[in-house]
């Protein structure tokens, strides 16, 4: 009885000291030898410069000082030189003669498309599409923020839907109406152009509505322009106009930059301008000047050609300028090896073995390194996948000792 009751003892002794052991090992392991791993994806990383400067283009201000005026143009759009860029008005009575003057002619338009429309039923079923168009227009417009072009979107959505009445309805009585407003056009006209004088284009350009640094900051100027001279720049009074126009396709962006980011660029390059607020796409440049350095400063000019109608509103503005943009697979930068033949590669974890699949750097961050598959000779098409990183790869972070073909635990 002692015996049986003195082995039992014995056995769970064992026992007790085997699993102490098995633990005592896999926490010495872990310890000594963590092994960790994440999952491989596909990033890009920019190297860029975080700058605020001013927008600068080629402006001649329309100077109007008078008050009752209406604008003929939306922003960002294009003029020709002697086009009405405003319709000056003596007195309110011209103002309500002149608008009501538009929508009799609009009135007019309608009424004689419909006519002609009315024994052309394909004419008149294009209507239909016309407005669908329209109604997409209309509201892309609103959805993009672009609320200036709506003034000429909505007034065309609406004409088409009266086309549209007037074609389905047919030409009854058309003629008559058409008789009665060009009569009321004829009235209201010499009313009208009494009391209404034009504000013609002196150049032909792109218009804009907002006015004010158009003296200090011209193209001309930044050629010479210093670091202190564009920090000073100060916008000047332009109380009595009807805007400007921006001369050609060409515009600029001037700011000032630390000499050591300075030194890293060449006149010249091909660079991308992303821009804080008011334009939500990258806009493609190109440096034409760095100053000489002033109080550890230089100005950097950079010039484009595309994309005017979409900073016509633009002045000061904090932007990022990138200088190189970086695609590849993410990796850990401690992930990364160099195996018995000199080649830099990373382990992946297929299953429970580790593989070294070789890789080729393409940028190194603070803490990572974007990668491609590097070259592999590999004597059959699935040993050379087997080999090749891929995006969601397990790649072995930290570990101990490891090897093509280590099965770990």
């Amino acid at each position: 009885m002692k015996s049986t009751s003195l082995s039992t003892k014995l056995i769970m002794i064992l026992l007790l000291l085997a699993v102490v052991g098995y633990f005592a090992v896999q926490g010495y392991n872990y310890l000594v030898s963590p092994e960790t791993t994440t999952l491989v994806y596909r990033y890009r990383s920019e190297q860029s410069i975080a700058v605020r400067g001013c927008v600068v283009r080629k402006e001649q201000v329309v100077d109007c000082g008078e008050t009752l005026i209406e604008l003929k143009h939306a922003e960002g759009e294009h003029v020709g030189q002697g086009d009405t860029i405003a319709a000056v008005y003596r007195s309110a009575e011209a103002l309500s003669a002149t608008q009501e003057l538009e929508s009799l002619r609009a009135q007019k338009e309608q009424l004689e498309y419909a006519k002609s429309a009315s024994s052309d039923a394909a004419t008149a079923l294009r209507l239909d599409t016309d407005i669908r168009e329209q109604i997409v227009s209309v509201r892309a417009a609103y959805e993009s923020g672009a609320y200036s072009s709506l003034d000429t979107l909505i007034p065309q959505l609406k004409t088409t839907v009266l086309k549209r009445e007037y074609a389905y309805n047919g030409s009854d009585n058309l003629t008559a109406r058409l008789d009665e407003l060009s009569a009321q056009i004829s009235a209201l006209s010499s009313a009208a152009s009494g009391g209404t004088t034009r504000i013609t284009a002196p150049v032909s350009g792109t218009y804009s509505a907002v006015a004010g640094y158009e003296s200090v900051l011209t193209p001309e100027a930044l050629e010479t322009m210093t670091p202190s001279q564009l920090t000073a720049i100060a916008p000047q009074s332009v109380s009595t106009t009807v805007g400007k126009l921006i001369e050609g396709s060409a515009w600029y962006f001037a700011a000032n930059i630390s000499e050591e980011d300075a030194a890293g660029l060449k006149v010249g390059s091909s660079l991308t301008l992303r821009m804080a607020s008011g334009v939500d796409f990258d806009l493609p440049v190109k440096l034409t000047r760095i100053s000489d350095a002033e109080n550890g400063k230089c100005l950097i000019v950079l010039k484009s050609t595309r994309y005017l109608s979409y900073v016509t509103l633009l002045r000061e503005q904090n932007a990022e300028l990138i200088l190189n943009q970086y695609e590849g697979l993410r990796v850990p930068k401690n992930a990364l090896r160099v195996n018995e033949d000199g080649v830099s590669g990373v382990y992946c974890l297929i299953g429970r073995v580790a593989y070294f699949k070789p890789v080729a750097i393409v940028y190194q961050g603070s803490d990572y390194c974007l990668v491609e598959p590097g070259k592999i000779e590999a004597a059959t098409e699935s040993q050379q996948s087997l080999y090749t990183l891929r995006p969601n790869d397990e790649v072995i972070v930290s570990a101990g000792e490891l090897y093509n073909g280590k099965v770990v635990d």
